[in-house]
């Protein structure tokens, strides 16, 4: 078995990264917008690590967006150069099984490492509408100096877009995700909303915004440490691992909800 100096996650990243790199080469960057948990990590400071890829995609076809990303897949030119990082392969998606609607395109992908590791990826568009503010923004160098990777600009969606986004999943999915509470934790830090106007161009409702309220109480630890925790950066984890900060977490995120509510975003 070959070792390789990343986690899997990392790998899964590298992959999000390159992937992102060649579809910028074939989409112009009004047609799509990186968002969720990727979108934190690669623009805002985030160390939650993500095992999928969401994005929008608007004013391109279903076809010609499902021929884009299967041609980007097959290349060989695309896939050779993760097996430096110790990616042997990437089997792409069955398209015979593969959601492809006018309101969600879904591509999920298998990355075979050399020491045998088969780990799971799913790159999804969303065909709903653009949300929010977007920008076309360098990633992080942090994050890409972690590979030594070179410069990379991508669409994606403003912080204050990020937080409404955060806020109304946490009020409106069918199961509550402590990561939504988590991420919006981590944005709290990164929007200023006492020092800028509202750039935004919507409110959340005050009943959203209350649900939202509730559910994030209700996230036990249990939940927090069993779907959060093992995404965080290894040095992470033992800082977080810890009832009494998941209590915390909460309370600040319930602070940021209400400035929410107060039109501050």
């Amino acid at each position: 078995m070959n070792e390789t100096p990343y986690s899997q996650l990392q790998l899964r990243e590298i992959f999000h990264l390159e992937f992102l790199r060649w579809l910028g080469r074939k989409l112009r960057a009004e047609n799509y917008a990186l968002k969720g948990g990727v979108n934190l990590r690669f623009f805002f400071n985030s160390f939650r690590y993500s095992e999928d890829m969401d994005l929008d995609a608007s004013g391109i076809k279903v076809d010609t967006l499902k021929k884009i990303v299967m041609k980007i897949l097959e290349a060989r030119s695309f896939q050779e150069p993760f097996r430096p990082f110790g990616i042997e392969k990437i089997t792409t998606p069955d398209m015979s099984k593969a959601k492809q609607t006018e309101t969600t395109q879904r591509f999920k992908i298998h990355l075979l490492t050399a020491a045998g590791e088969d780990l799971f990826t799913k790159v999804e568009f969303s065909r709903r509408g653009f949300k929010g503010e977007m920008a076309v923004q360098p990633v992080s160098d942090t994050v890409l100096r972690s590979y030594k990777l070179p410069p990379l600009v991508c669409p994606h969606y403003s912080a204050e877009a990020a937080v409404l986004q955060k806020a109304e999943a946490l009020a409106s999915r069918s199961i509550v995700q402590a990561r939504d509470v988590f991420d919006l934790y981590l944005l709290n830090t990164q929007v200023d909303l006492s020092s800028r106007p509202r750039v935004a161009s919507r409110r959340m409702a005050p009943a959203l915004l209350e649900k939202a309220r509730e559910n994030a109480l209700e996230i036990s630890f249990e939940q927090f440490h069993d779907t959060v925790i093992s995404f965080l950066a290894t040095e992470d984890r033992a800082v977080y691992d810890n009832a009494a900060i998941w209590d915390e977490i909460k309370l600040k995120v319930i602070e940021f909800i209400d400035k929410i509510g107060q039109g501050d975003v």
